[in-house]
């Protein structure tokens, strides 16, 4: 595939958003067919350009980069990640699915914000000298390392949230697992695990209160 100069020097904003160690991967979108994609929409090459724009604003690197998924996941432009979301949910709800797994589905807005964020800091860590804070791009800090922030948002209504729970024996890393099945990380209601599983992705919340006590000057 012939790519052209502008589109290789999109390059590296493309493998940040599609990919990389350090910013996790959009469900079900390849490297391949993603740059297939943006290579034919002049939309999406605009769109990176102000991703790429080091003088951008926040807001503007959040919406470009936003734009750029949606695009990827087959919206229209400035349709938004959670309209998105839903009409890709109704139409898989439609279509007759058993059920409708939610790692399918485009992110929703307010976890594509943390991705975004992840994202552009890899991307300028690739392109310049400048040693931007990660708590400010996507990352906090427990106990001494670095964790994705996942979402700010609650992952799903408070009374979903205590319906959906396991009783696994074991440690929860199969479909067999109620929560796992629904695409949610087990959690404190959880009857045998409480969170404390291989599908917590989360540091202990006890360790990380005890952490910060010790670390604190009385």
């Amino acid at each position: 595939m012939l790519l052209g100069e502008e589109l290789c020097q999109l390059l590296p904003a493309i493998h940040s958003v599609t990919g990389f160690d350090t910013t996790s991967k959009p469900f079900g979108i390849g490297k391949a067919a993603a740059l297939k994609k943006i290579k034919s929409t002049n939309y999406i090459q605009e769109t990176l350009n102000t991703f790429c724009d080091t003088s951008a604003s926040t807001e503007s690197i959040l919406q470009s980069g936003s734009e750029v998924i949606s695009s990827l996941y087959g919206g229209v432009p400035y349709e938004g990640l959670d309209i998105l979301r839903l009409r890709k949910f109704g139409s898989k709800v439609a279509a007759g699915s058993l059920s409708v797994q939610v790692q399918s589905l485009p992110p929703t807005a307010d976890a594509a914000n943390f991705h975004i964020k992840r994202a552009y800091l890899q991307y300028r860590y690739w392109m310049t000298d400048e040693n931007l804070d990660p708590c400010q791009w996507g990352w906090y800090l427990s106990s001494g390392e670095l964790f994705p922030v996942k979402t700010s948002k609650p992952v799903a209504p408070a009374i979903l949230l205590k319906t959906v729970k396991c009783n696994c024996k074991t440690n929860c890393d199969s479909k067999r697992c109620t929560c796992r099945k629904s695409g949610l990380d087990c959690s404190v209601s959880c009857g045998e695990c409480r969170g404390t599983c291989s599908n917590s992705s989360e540091p202990d919340l006890l360790d990380t209160l005890d952490d910060a006590n010790e670390n604190y000057q009385y």
